[in-house]
């Protein structure tokens, strides 16, 4: 659906008159509702006429086939409806009168801020009857009409919900097709609103925590993929034949073929969860709208769906309530740093408790190696802490331990610098530093361990409304 992704505003404000993307006028909607399968030939006479028409204009436009021909496995009405936009309005009326000449019926005028005109050419034995929409470019009404169909034909189970409307509403109403139109309202709505919602807050929140929620689990699995390695590597000192030795190795390279790739696609995820997030605080720190490109850019860099996943509402992950704007977008980095601090800082608290767990496992291995193994097993067991120091050295459990402490540092500091910035005002480039800052101490950052967020996120919540409440008191 490229056709719509720079138009979430558009259609939010156009859905609650969605209905009118597929409604005729009034004169033309007493008339009865007779639904035919699906015809596959109706692309082809919609090429054929669209040909047509534009070897005859003398006003460069664009064709699109629209409605409910142009979704395959849809039943409609034996009507082609046509999307004729134009480059320039203007010649609305010249191009009008040339459709009159080749038999079309202008049927509806409107004008106004969106501009269309509606008409209508019956059929004929050897040629199915049309339905024309002229807009200008950049037309709500026609951007709708394409929104729709598309939706549709991405989405199959979508086609047999609608199929089974308009079934049911064609039987209902098959003397109004006033009525039937009506029905259909409702449906159309709710398609343009999840449509907008595609690109919404909500939606890119949505996106960043599924996002770094993957990359966060596939960190834990190249984890286990690394101690398998060192267990191959340990267990593989028991043993001195030939066959057994490469078959260790042969597991031990399959292991660390498997590990490069998860971490391949952790990095993917993480880099997709991490744009999510600096667009939301353009999006709704500043209000500030990205460009359609650069929109297109970030939703295709998304590598999981969210469809059919309840989204998290900004409401609800953003305590400020200010308009958008630079006081908004501090508050926004000063809640965000709050929470990411703390998770920062109790997650160094993990990695160095495992440390130590690990310490203390090779220290009492060696303790027990020097006074009760022989000779053969003490050169087994110095071997297998080899391997566990190789371990703990190649996951960089050090790294990660001094990554946390400096993301907790950089961005304890971030946090410190809000409130100068808020005492002078918010001013633009300060604010600007300060989300620039926190981005970067945030994908610096190691990934959060499992748990860290659950067992710290009741506490967090509690303090954050403490601090909130003393802060306006």
């Amino acid at each position: 659906m490229t056709t719509i992704h720079g138009l979430p505003k558009v259609l939010i404000n156009a859905a609650g008159e969605a209905w009118r993307a597929i409604s005729r006028p009034r004169e033309l909607r007493q008339t009865p509702v007779a639904l035919v399968n699906h015809d596959t030939g109706w692309s082809a006479a919609f090429m054929a006429e669209a040909d047509r028409l534009k070897s005859d204009s003398q006003v460069q436009c664009f064709f699109d086939h629209v409605g409910s021909t142009a979704v395959a496995d849809l039943p409609a009405k034996p009507i082609i409806d046509i999307l004729v936009t134009l480059t320039d309005w203007q010649a609305a009326d010249a191009v009008s009168r040339s459709l009159r000449n080749q038999g079309y019926r202008v049927e509806e005028k409107i004008g106004g801020a969106d501009p269309r005109r509606f008409l209508t050419r019956t059929g004929t034995p050897d040629s199915p009857a049309f339905n024309l929409h002229l807009v200008p470019t950049d037309s709500e009404w026609g951007e709708r009409m394409v929104a729709f169909r598309d939706a549709l034909v991405h989405d199959e189970g979508l086609v047999q919900q609608y199929a089974a409307l308009k079934t049911a509403l064609a039987e209902k109403h098959a003397e109004d097709l006033d009525a039937y139109t009506s029905g259909k309202a409702m449906f159309v709505e709710g398609v343009l609103i999840e449509i907008a919602d595609a690109f919404s807050n909500s939606s890119l929140l949505t996106h960043q925590r599924v996002e770094l929620d993957r990359a966060q689990q596939l960190q834990v699995a190249s984890l286990s993929v690394q101690f398998l390695v060192a267990v191959v590597a340990a267990g593989s000192v028991f043993f001195n034949d030939g066959p057994t030795l490469l078959t260790f190795a042969f597991v031990g390279f399959t292991l660390a073929l498997a590990w490069f790739e998860i971490g391949r696609r952790g990095g993917r995820h993480r880099t997709a969860g991490n744009q999510a997030r600096r667009a939301v605080l353009l999006a709704s720190g500043l209000g500030q709208s990205v460009s359609p490109s650069q929109r297109l850019r970030i939703f295709d860099g998304f590598a999981l769906s969210i469809r059919g996943r309840r989204l998290v509402r900004e409401e609800d992950y953003f305590a400020s309530r200010c308009r958008p704007g630079f006081q908004r977008a501090a508050e926004l980095v000063e809640e965000s740093a709050y929470w990411t601090g703390d998770l920062q800082k109790t997650s160094a608290g993990v990695v160095a408790a495992i440390l130590v767990v690990v310490g203390l496992v090779l220290c009492a291995a060696a303790w027990r190696g020097v006074v009760d193994l022989t000779s053969d097993a003490q050169i087994n067991a110095a071997r297998v802490m080899i391997a566990a120091l190789v371990f703990v050295l190649s996951s960089d459990v050090l790294g990660a331990l001094l990554g946390h402490h400096q993301a907790a540092h950089a961005i304890a500091e971030i946090f410190r610098r809000i409130e100068t910035t808020a005492a002078r005002g918010y001013p633009e480039a300060d604010v600007l530093l300060l989300m620039s800052d926190y981005n970067a101490a945030v994908e610096s950052a190691p990934v959060v361990p499992p748990l860290v967020y659950r067992w710290r996120r009741r506490d967090l919540s509690r303090r954050w409304r403490a601090y909130l409440a003393a802060k306006r008191s």
